[in-house]
């Protein structure tokens, strides 16, 4: 078996000569073959061994023990052990997390920690090929894509897994060779855990009823995926190099335009990319929020956006998805399309926006409100909007008898420079019918003719 990870390491390239190596140890078969296993090819490797064990304190006197036992072997291997104790469970509560999250964790943090404390430059873990089995059940059964089926690596970061191909039966095998008396967690034994019933019962039944070598066959295709996941994902680091318009602080800008030519493999991968950066984390978005943003695209409406975790907000603006932490950067420009009888909502003035049409028979009396207006309906020509203004625009102000130009409008008004970007626009296309607030315009106006009416009201939404 040793022969066998030796392979794997020089394979993986898992460890070089001169390595600074922590070995996370729980006491387990696993765990202590994997020390053992390091321990022996000490002198080849010319390694520095540290061990690390984290109590749980899940099990009471039985997790001391566990201490108490990874002491003892550290001792005897003649190599310096790190233990921690840590109320996992309280952790749990106080996190919103599950005792299996929590526990990871608590416990890679330690790793890290320690790795801080000796200089380590590695940390071997004892995941092995059933552990790989079972990770791609689990994912499968949850849901998940490619990349979630390539399941655990061989490395990643400082993490090392030099027992990823050896099934348990060996490793188990090697601890009675070897008169290594591993601790066994009891709890392992029931299936009241998710990975406790893939292992005690899933992996059984289909190993008797459909295929006896199922690890061996699980573990192989997760090897075949992640070649194929690899240069897939290589080419989707070229497409979002390639995406990007602008990029400054807290904030990635990606050409819609780009995004949509896309092949529908790639165009998941480049938005996880861009959050990736963004935040500084992986596997950020879920497959939820990568629908949302592709919806957020096919409506190709400008400035709708999504809140997502961790702060990003994606947001479309003309020609560019925008993703950002910075809710408040909002592009200058904005326009939303509206909707007959429904209710939107203008982030940058922080209005709602109530439509609705009727007959003009049921309208029964005139609100003198000023943010509340009647239009005409069957003048309106083309997709209803609001926006703020732009360079050209010009007006007819109800009561004139021509059209003006938006600017010299607000001039006569005294309306300060800062405050005319923000006022809403109501428009017909790109015919001004209302400015929110000050004036609507005489090509909409209710006449005797007028059969239908729209109204349309700004507010905090009391009065409609």
């Amino acid at each position: 078996m040793i022969n066998k990870i030796k392979e794997t390491i020089l394979r993986e390239e898992l460890i070089q000569i001169g390595d600074k190596v922590i070995i996370g140890i729980s006491g387990g078969p696993d765990s202590v073959c994997l020390l053992h296993v390091l321990a022996s090819l000490k002198d080849e490797y010319q390694l520095t061994i540290y061990g690390a064990h984290l109590n749980h304190n899940f099990r009471g006197i039985e997790s001391q023990l566990d201490a108490h036992y990874v002491s003892q072997l550290c001792e005897n291997l003649n190599i310096l052990c790190f233990i921690k104790s840590v109320d996992v469970a309280q952790f749990a509560s106080a996190n919103g997390l599950t005792f299996e999250e929590a526990g990871r964790k608590v416990r890679y943090e330690f790793f890290e920690e320690v790795s801080e404390k000796v200089g380590a430059n590695k940390v071997a873990v004892a995941h092995n090929l059933n552990d790989q089995a079972e990770t791609i059940l689990m994912r499968f059964l949850r849901g998940t894509g490619m990349e979630g089926l390539t399941a655990i690596h061989y490395s990643r970061g400082k993490i090392i897994r030099p027992l990823l191909n050896i099934v348990r039966e060996d490793i188990e095998e090697y601890c009675l060779l070897h008169k290594l008396s591993p601790r066994i967690d009891k709890t392992n034994l029931e299936p009241i855990y998710h990975r406790n019933k893939v292992r005690l019962e899933l992996i059984p039944y289909l190993k008797e009823n459909y295929n006896p070598n199922i690890i061996d066959t699980l573990a192989r295709t997760a090897e075949i995926l992640k070649k194929d996941n690899a240069f897939i994902e290589e080419k989707a680091k070229e497409a979002y190099k390639g995406l990007k318009v602008r990029e400054k602080e807290n904030r990635i800008e990606l050409s819609i335009k780009g995004i949509n030519e896309l092949h529908q493999a790639l165009k998941a991968r480049v938005l996880r990319l861009a959050s990736e950066e963004l935040v500084g984390k992986k596997d950020v978005l879920e497959y939820k929020h990568i629908t949302s943003i592709f919806e957020l695209l096919e409506n190709g409406q400008t400035a709708k956006k999504r809140s997502l975790p961790m702060g990003i907000i994606v947001k479309t603006s003309y020609e560019k998805l925008i993703i950002t932490l910075d809710d408040s950067d909002y592009d200058k420009d904005y326009i939303y399309e509206l909707q007959i009888n429904q209710r939107g909502y203008i982030e940058e003035t922080k209005n709602e926006i109530i439509v609705k049409l009727f007959d003009k028979q049921e309208i029964e009396d005139i609100s003198r409100d000023k943010y509340v207006k009647y239009f005409d309906y069957d003048k309106i020509n083309n997709r209803l909007n609001v926006r703020n203004r732009r360079d050209g625009d010009r007006f007819w102000p109800l009561g004139l008898t021509g059209s003006k130009k938006l600017k010299d409008f607000f001039i006569d008004l005294k309306i300060d420079r800062d405050e005319r970007d923000l006022i809403p626009l109501l428009c017909d296309g790109d015919q001004i019918m209302w400015v929110v607030g000050y004036r609507m315009s005489e090509a909409y106006k209710v006449s005797n003719e007028t059969t239908r009416v729209l109204a349309v009201e700004f507010n905090n939404g009391e009065h409609m």
